[in-house]
């Protein structure tokens, strides 16, 4: 059964580079409608919730990331702007105590007692990123989100609107708008989606040799009922040479139970030859080493690997870089199809590229894009 959508315009991608556009449009009177591939929001931002959630919590507080879990209000000023906007409670990274080094083979962990304080100062969200998310969404009507839709075709057609094709659960669908902004990572956009006409080559090539930020790598949560390392005058954060992670911060609720998060660092094959069982276990046991034997069984354990993430991750993104790569599209703003194609997402943005600032960037300038040729055919 085939179903039909006709949308002033139609956003691709539902997390915060899509959201975000959906909005600003909205405060412009325009109408825009997004098409999510999962059956979620948030794309890369994930915050889970405790099993066991604890009494007189609110469960949207006690939530952990799994995705991004920071921003710098001293270099992310959109973010700091859009979170008071919204009424969220933003809250400092803990830092307070010893930093652990750990050099693995037989020796103890060393402790850094001055720490190791961030520069500018971190801050996170009370329940987590998602609650930037869900405070988006809630600004739009419901029926301009269209979740489990997995566009994969775009025409655009002699008389200049653009038609596209996308799977469901309940058949294919039919888009049709004026205009389009995409918000993928840009390998994503390249890899999984066929246009016609076909894209210039240039912006083939740029896309498919801009790595997605975050894809290559997995991230740990482990959920406690106490933050039983600040009793021992530990900050919760740790570096390790010998992993399985290889940094470690103290990921607490800022209401309800502790938890400890980690960046994995083990490569994306090894990952998967290990298992996510065994590679669990692994990192248990290194935490207890780290932090005693408190750390060992922990009320919930989170693992997300983003190279497994078929909605985030291509073959290709199985590599990480060892360094935050240089992102900006230098094509993005060259006019697409009559400028009725905009590229946008935070690989796209050369501002603050990969962080969530660089999706909030890009929105920024897809919007201005839409609202500026609008002016001009007026």
């Amino acid at each position: 059964m085939t179903t039909m959508i006709n949308t002033p315009v139609a956003i691709i991608g539902g997390g915060l580079s899509g959201l975000y556009t959906a909005y600003l449009l909205q405060q412009q009177g325009i109408q825009a409608t997004v098409f999510e591939a999962r059956d979620r929001l948030g794309g890369r931002i994930v915050s889970l919730p405790s099993s066991k959630p604890t009494a007189n919590i609110n469960a949207d507080t006690e939530r952990y990331d799994l995705g991004p879990s920071w921003f710098w209000p001293d270099m992310h000023p959109l973010m700091d702007n859009l979170i008071e906007e919204l009424g969220l409670t933003a809250f400092q990274q803990y830092q307070t105590g010893a930093h652990l080094f750990d050099r693995g083979r037989g020796n103890t962990p060393q402790r850094h007692e001055l720490g190791i304080a961030t520069s500018p100062i971190s801050m996170r969200l009370s329940g987590g990123m998602l609650s930037l998310i869900e405070a988006l969404a809630a600004k739009l009507p419901a029926e301009s989100i269209q979740l489990n839709h997995q566009i994969a075709d775009i025409t655009q057609q002699p008389s200049g609107d653009i038609s596209l094709t996308c799977n469901t659960p309940a058949g294919n669908t039919t888009i049709t708008t004026q205009k389009l902004i995409t918000a993928l990572p840009l390998r994503l956009l390249s890899d999984t989606i066929r246009f016609s006409p076909a894209l210039p080559d240039k912006l083939i090539n740029e896309c498919t040799n801009t790595l997605t930020w975050m894809a290559a790598h997995a991230k740990f949560v482990a959920v406690y009922d106490q933050p039983f390392w600040r009793q021992q005058g530990l900050s919760g954060s740790a570096s390790s040479q010998t992993g399985p992670l290889v940094e470690i911060h103290d990921a607490s609720a800022i209401e309800g139970k502790a938890a400890l998060f980690g960046f994995v660092g083990v490569n994306a094959a090894a990952r998967q030859t290990a298992g996510r069982e065994t590679l669990i276990k692994v990192i248990l046991s290194q935490l207890t080493a780290l932090f005693g034997q408190q750390a060992e069984k922990p009320v919930d354990a989170f693992l997300v690997d983003w190279s497994q993430e078929k909605f985030t991750a291509t073959e290709q993104d199985q590599i990480g870089a060892n360094s935050h790569p240089m992102y900006g599209l230098a094509t993005s703003a060259s006019p697409l199809w009559d400028n009725n194609l905009i590229i946008a997402g935070t690989e796209s943005s050369s501002n603050a590229g990969g962080y969530l600032e660089g999706a909030l960037a890009s929105a920024l300038q897809a919007t201005q894009q839409v609202t500026l040729h609008n002016r001009s055919k007026a």
